[in-house]
């Protein structure tokens, strides 16, 4: 482990106070009933109650010690633990430095929790990327665990070697518990505080001895979060919350259509002239107003009379047209060859064929996308603040763009509003970075919602085509997948989609078939749309491959004429992890019970596998659907899940729940659709969310474990589509198989009737 280059958020001790909560008399009044109330709202570790400047002041008179990458000791035993992870929601605030606390044995009460970036031991190589800090694919905990348990470790051996110096003892006759040493033997303690100085300056030990399960101390207990205080009483500082000295503000004016660019701006001078404006800025893709506070930007934004460069025209039933003929007629790439199975389908017998389609999604943060950004050329130096999802991603970019060392480019993390993967990919940091520049001064760039949705970076629409050719005992003898859409790979990772020959995002659970068959070919087949940008959106390719997979084992079950979760088990049955928790999301959900009148059930299955396989997460979904009048109602999910060890049980379950809660968003509400090279949805009143009110009951069923900690932020969403499918087919005899889900029963037989004009029969058999 590195000590260079470190660099800390606001929340960090710096030289000077740089960010503050934003002003706003909610967030004061939050803040003053919070205080008003005591110890109701008291957390464990209060860190963010802590000023900026009492912190720097704590560096500057050498307070706080260093130990490793990771741990900082104040004298009075206050520690300091390090979060490398962008807290986007998932717990990582709070479930990484309960790892780190407990191998350290660290006073969990006198715990802070702080951003830290910059260093080696920050990053990883995970999911075929380069050596980077950033968060994505579920992978903190499987990724870090092992390496915060050796960081924990490595410190609390330094500090009892001080200890035991001191008294006269071998390390082997002291203890540690809550941060002091003992010697149980005298009954001499010593504090962390009083050791650290000595301790921090002994060599770190690379392999030293790690607890065993038994005297884990907080790893496996549901601990309240950290961050939830500071997020009730608004003192958590967001993006939208950064302030800097001598900071201005931008609004932003992005291209009517994808792909388009500014020209010109005919009444520049004008809004120049306003009182308030600053500059007008042109970016590659939008126009910039830099004003002294945001509504004075906004309002001039909203004047600009621009002149763009139109982009190409996008159209969405085009767009489908081309996915539906490529499945036919193109040539796919081959993730996937075992046996021969299309000449096993085309030899006949009992065939089950199924086409299904989603569209192109977006990620709705509730924090839009915003980042403030200093460039000082005169340095060579640009300083970045805001909710990063990839802090070395945006080393790059700007590192780039303005021809100075990554290490040149200081990025302070603060919390993110929501990502999904959307604060992954730059492009706002760069706009922020190029209004800086053109003011010498540091400039706050925020996006409208409007021009968040407009402008975003899709989750690839898709199409797939499934056949199976079943056997005497009604299993799958052979089955052939075919799935065409836009490729993500085929633009941003480029030499490895023309290695591998397809995109393994777009094929995700298919290539790597977790159901046994013994005949297997999978393709993919890019459907390339240059003009419409594409990234990583929670749980990726599978919230399309999984969806289309386990509708299409719902079709062969029927036309086996075998109940769905029994033939699921009769697939799995090679996977003991698999089967476990199928059999226990079966009985938990209640599934051979008599449902009540005008409920139906529908049961979904996933093994969810980590980019570059770091990972695998075993989940299964049982939902229960009424109808109400003509409209369908998730009334209750069961979701059992084995994502290994359970750092923090509540974690796991918030990450269950919350991803359901998404996943029924995407299921029934959530299309992004294009008309004259364009975005035609702007807010959440044409692209709407999940209402409180329709949000089921979730029970999470949490299998023990003793594999390691797999990941469990997107797990949930995948199984939740095909599930309610399956529901919706059991309450009305109609089978949807396009995403969105229809929300009525009356909408469901007209999707339904239009679906059989469309693709004439084109209903073979299992087909409903």
């Amino acid at each position: 482990m590195t000590q260079q280059n470190a660099e800390r958020t606001a929340s960090a001790v710096n030289d000077t106070p740089l960010m503050a909560p934003a002003s706003s008399s909610r967030r004061q009044w939050l803040k003053g009933m919070s205080l008003a109330a005591g110890s109701l709202l008291i957390p464990i570790s209060a860190s963010w109650l802590t000023s900026p400047e009492a912190r720097a002041a704590d560096a500057a008179d050498g307070h706080l010690v260093e130990i490793n990458d990771w741990i900082r000791i104040d004298a009075d035993g206050t520690t300091v633990l390090g979060l490398s992870q962008c807290e986007v929601g998932q717990g990582v605030y709070t479930g990484l430095p309960q790892v780190l606390a407990d191998e350290l044995d660290a006073d969990w009460r006198r715990v802070r929790v702080e951003f830290v970036t910059a260093r080696d031991a920050y990053r990883t190589a995970a999911a075929n990327e380069a050596l980077q800090q950033f968060v994505g694919a579920s992978m903190s905990a499987t990724l870090f665990y092992e390496r915060l348990r050796i960081a924990g470790a490595q410190a609390r051996e330094s500090l009892v070697a001080v200890a035991a110096r001191r008294f006269g003892v071998r390390t082997t006759n002291c203890v540690t518990r809550d941060g002091r040493v003992m010697h149980p033997q005298s009954g001499r303690s010593l504090g962390y505080g009083e050791l650290v100085a000595e301790a921090a300056k002994l060599p770190l030990n690379p392999h030293p001895r790690l607890k065993n399960e038994a005297a884990h101390s907080l790893i496996g207990r549901a601990v309240s979060r950290l961050d939830t205080p500071s997020k009730v009483d608004g003192s958590a500082v967001f993006g939208i919350d950064v302030k800097v000295p001598d900071m201005l503000i931008g609004a932003i004016l992005m291209a009517p259509t994808s792909g388009g660019a500014p020209l010109s701006v005919r009444n520049r001078d004008e809004i120049k002239a306003r009182k308030g404006v600053h500059d007008v800025v042109l970016a590659k893709d939008a126009v910039i107003v830099v004003a002294d506070d945001y509504w004075r930007a906004k309002k001039a934004c909203d004047a600009l009379d621009v002149e763009w460069k139109a982009g190409p025209a996008a159209d969405s039933t085009t767009i489908m047209a081309q996915r539906r003929e490529a499945l036919v007629k193109a040539k796919g790439g081959v993730a996937t060859n075992i046996g021969d199975a299309p000449a096993l389908i085309a030899a006949g017998g009992k065939v089950v064929t199924g086409e299904y389609h989603t569209p192109y999604i977006v990620h709705a943060t509730m924090e839009p996308v915003n980042a403030t950004v200093h460039v000082r050329r005169d340095k060579g130096e640009i300083e970045v603040w805001g909710p990063i999802q990839g802090q070395d991603k945006v080393r790059w970019a700007l590192g780039g763009i303005f021809k100075v060392p990554p290490e040149k480019v200081t990025v302070h993390t603060t919390f993110l509003g929501g990502s999904f993967g959307r604060k992954y990919v730059p492009d706002f940091v760069i706009h922020a970075a190029v209004a800086s520049a053109a003011v010498g001064r540091p400039v706050k760039v925020i996006r409208s919602r409007e021009d968040d949705i407009r402008h975003g970076f899709y989750r690839p629409c898709a199409s797939g085509r499934f056949q199976a050719v079943l056997g005497d005992d009604g299993l799958p003898k052979a089955m052939h997948l075919r799935v065409a859409g836009q490729s993500m790979y085929n633009v941003i990772k480029k030499d490895h989609y023309e290695k591998a020959g397809y995109d393994e995002t777009m094929l995700d659970g298919l290539y790597d078939l977790v159901y046994a068959v013994p005949n297997l070919r999978v393709e993919g087949i890019d459907v390339p749309q240059p003009n419409i940008p594409v990234s990583f959106m929670r749980s990726v390719g599978s919230t399309s491959s999984v969806f289309f997979l386990e509708s299409f084992i719902d079709e062969m079950a029927d036309a086996a004429g075998i109940e769905s979760i029994e033939y699921r088990k009769r697939l799995l049955k090679h996977d003991p992890l698999a089967t476990r928790v199928v059999e226990e999301t079966e009985k938990a959900a209640g599934w051979r019970t008599k449902v009540k009148a005008g409920v139906h059930r529908g049961f979904g299955y996933c093994t969810y596998t980590g980019r570059g396989a770091a990972f695998s997460t075993y989940v299964a979904v049982a939902v229960e659907l009424r109808v109400v009048g003509d409209r369908f109602k998730i009334e209750r999910v069961v979701c059992g899940v084995d994502c290994g060890r359970a750092i923090n049980p509540n974690l796991i379950r918030a990450n269950i729940e919350g991803g359901i809660g998404f996943a029924l968003t995407n299921t029934f509400k959530s299309q992004i659709t294009f008309a004259n090279g364009g975005v035609e949805q702007s807010n959440f009143g044409d692209y709407p969310l999940l209402y409180l009110v329709e949000m089921p009951k979730v029970e999470t069923v949490i299998l023990p474990s003793d594999r390691p900690p797999q990941g469990c932020g997107e797990v949930s969403l995948p199984p939740m589509a095909p599930a309610v499918a399956q529901a919706i087919r059991r309450a009305t005899g109609v089978r949807p198989r396009s995403m969105p889900l229809p929300q009525t029963v009356t909408e469901a037989r007209a999707l339904h009737q239009a679906d059989r004009a469309d693709s004439g029969d084109g209903i073979r058999k299992g087909q409903g």
